[in-house]
């Protein structure tokens, strides 16, 4: 793993053992100590940035429950908190003054948080945390600071604050096996994938055409793998120290056009953005034109949430969600592999993030039909005959299991013991003989980590 990998994983070591161990009532300004030292580890001006959104907040929230009475007055606190954060997360992620400019871990996360906490409470959804400690907590939790999800803070108080929590077996298991299937994903997939990659995108002159396709395809299975990866280790985390966290993916290449596509894909954000950009510009309320200006914007919104280079890919997200409503065929397989290829292909800016050259090879497609070179040559893209078997399997592995989820999960939960403990063994032992990692290997941060 990267460093940063290697640090948050030592530090949930650190917390899951501190955890319970501490007195009941220590135990939520225990992960706050763990949070703020793992932030602060990384840079004073990463703590800096989150410090001032936390306090910016933590005094709006006070002042838009019962300090501020006219209407008016209400409305502008909170356009300038939400101006205030907004602001900073944009000059810092496209770097406006300058490329040395940190970019704090976590920063589009936990801004999306404190606004959509400012917004509650000006909506008087729940009342506003009093206590500043436990608010920070909710701000700096540093697992979901990692890779997310985004968290409402309705959703997580309950779970974050309790302080009667016992340790649970059954709980630490379930954690414990969502963390290893995590890192199955991302060690034995993604990182297979990156090699490949890897060797694509290093040589766009000669990797064109059927290639691109292939990198493409390649992609979605690597990005789907690695984020989601992530979060499994995250709610996996949390589960341990019984902190319960919302899913953010639901077998989203299932999806049969773009619009059920953002409802399986990073949900925490789709969510975030219907919520709290869509309904507030009067969602699908005001006529088709004005709903279909207000998709726009959400999309363009949330390529610019990725950074500017990714504008032009939230915008094709919106074309393509608009004529999915109108285009469709009668058959729901052909339905979900033509939204397969329109999101892998729109994957593109991300694999070639210069969005001329996203273009350039999303052209090539179309023009080079060099499908037999690319059979020819598939054994030379860095991995060996046995590699791409591990490869399929695991990933074939990945989707059956991630698409019965709920039924598997009931199954595992009425073995036995040693049967569970088997099976955590057996995961271990297959994430170590297969996992790509150690020396040599420079590719393992997780993707959605930058975001």
């Amino acid at each position: 793993m990267d460093l940063v990998s290697g640090s948050m994983f030592a530090m949930m070591l650190v917390t899951a053992f501190l955890y319970y161990v501490v007195p009941p009532k220590a135990k939520p300004y225990t992960i706050l100590a763990i949070s703020i030292a793992f932030y602060a580890s990384l840079g004073w001006q990463a703590l800096l940035y989150i410090v001032f959104s936390t306090m910016t907040t933590y005094v709006a929230g006070i002042l838009l429950e019962d300090k501020i009475k006219k209407r008016q007055m209400r409305a502008i606190t909170l356009g300038i908190v939400i101006a205030l954060n907004v602001l900073i997360l944009v000059t810092i992620k496209n770097q406006i003054f300058g490329k040395d400019i940190l970019v704090p871990m976590g920063i589009s996360y936990y801004t999306f948080q404190v606004i959509s906490y400012s917004v509650d409470i000006y909506r008087k959804k729940y009342t506003a945390q009093r206590n500043l400690a436990k608010y920070f907590l909710y701000t700096m939790y540093f697992p979901y600071l990692f890779i997310g999800p985004i968290n409402r803070y309705d959703d997580i108080e309950n779970t974050l604050y309790e302080t009667n929590k016992k340790f649970s077996s059954r709980q630490a298991f379930y954690g414990l096996a969502r963390i290893l299937w995590g890192i199955f994903k991302k060690l034995v997939v993604a990182n297979r994938i990156q090699i490949i990659m890897t060797t694509i995108t290093q040589d766009t002159t000669t990797y064109q055409g059927a290639y691109a396709l292939f990198a493409m395809l390649l992609y979605s299975a690597q990005l789907y793998c690695d984020f989601s990866g992530g979060i499994d280790i995250v709610i996996g985390f949390s589960r341990i120290l019984q902190i319960h966290l919302k899913e953010n993916f639901d077998v989203p290449y299932c999806s049969q056009n773009i619009q059920e596509f953002w409802r399986r894909w990073h949900i925490s954000l789709s969510n975030w953005f219907r919520d709290y950009v869509y309904i507030p510009l009067g969602g699908s309320r005001a006529g088709k034109l004005r709903t279909n200006i207000n998709v726009m914007i959400v999309f363009l919104l949330s390529g610019l949430w990725h950074g500017t280079g990714y504008v032009l890919w939230g915008f094709f997200h919106g074309v393509f969600l608009l004529l999915g409503k109108v285009v469709k065929t009668p058959w729901k397989v052909v339905n979900q592999i033509l939204t397969f290829l329109i999101v892998s292909v729109l994957w593109s800016f991300f694999i070639w993030q210069d969005t001329w050259q996203a273009c350039q090879m999303i052209g090539s497609i179309f023009t080079q039909f060099n499908y037999q070179a690319l059979l020819q040559n598939i054994g030379n893209l860095g991995l060996s005959f046995a590699n791409y078997v591990v490869l399929l399997l695991a990933t074939i592995a990945v989707f059956v299991y991630d698409g019965h989820k709920h039924k598997m999960n009931e199954r595992i939960k009425r073995t036995g013991t040693e049967m569970k403990l088997i099976g955590v063994i057996s995961m271990i032992f297959v994430i170590c003989i297969f996992g790509v990692y150690g020396i040599g290997f420079d590719a393992s941060a997780f993707i959605y980590n930058k975001f």
